[in-house]
């Protein structure tokens, strides 16, 4: 199901974003973004490290401003209603891991892609969208990243590129799974692929 869109999505969530002029207001969630592709990309470019060692790096820099709780919310729409704690913490952890495993996978091998910022726009007092471009050749790509303030942070719940959700787009997979096979099989699918991203 729509293997190589997910891929994109995924690639998007903090892809390579050049570093143009932006508000530095401590209350705007677009220098949130820079900041923190800034850091990934310092982490890509030390020729000095691991391999293993800038994965781990990376996640660390991702999971700061990913909010993988509201996401698998979002992901499972009202399935997740119908989850027992250890179900959704199991969900959470492996649908965090593929996230993550897919993302290094594509920017760990990164070219002269690159993302110019363009604006956000804050929704009430805790949502905003940080509205970004991908430059791939001559190619444009407009990036929408939804976020929310959780604990006082921003954190990015979806991504829309070209108006498509990752959230969506993963939603429509997982629902359809586990209609056919129940939630326990939509888990141990998930397993299945995290024990093929790790074993890659």
């Amino acid at each position: 199901m729509r293997a190589s869109l997910l891929s994109s999505l995924v690639f998007t969530l903090f892809t390579l974003v050049s570093p143009v002029a932006m508000s530095q207001d401590v209350d705007d969630p677009g220098p949130v973004v820079m900041d923190t592709i800034k850091k990934v990309l310092d982490v890509l470019r030390d020729t000095q490290a691991k391999e293993a060692d800038k994965r781990a790096r990376v996640y660390v820099l991702v999971q700061e401003h990913l909010d993988f709780e509201g996401m698998s919310r979002r992901v499972l729409s009202i399935e997740w209603k119908g989850l027992d704690v250890d179900q959704r913490q199991r969900f959470e952890s492996l649908f965090s891991q593929i996230v993550l495993g897919t993302y290094w996978e594509k920017i760990r091998k990164y070219k002269d892609e690159r993302v110019d910022y363009v604006t956000s726009v804050i929704e009430g007092e805790n949502n905003a969208n940080v509205d970004t471009i991908i430059i791939s050749g001559n190619a444009e790509i407009p990036i929408t990243y939804r976020m929310e303030v959780v604990d006082g942070r921003w954190m990015a719940y979806d991504v829309l590129v070209e108006s498509l959700s990752l959230v969506s787009n993963y939603g429509d997979e997982y629902r359809s799974v586990i209609n056919s096979r129940g939630v326990d099989g939509l888990l141990d699918r998930l397993q299945a692929m995290v024990n093929e991203l790790n074993a890659g």
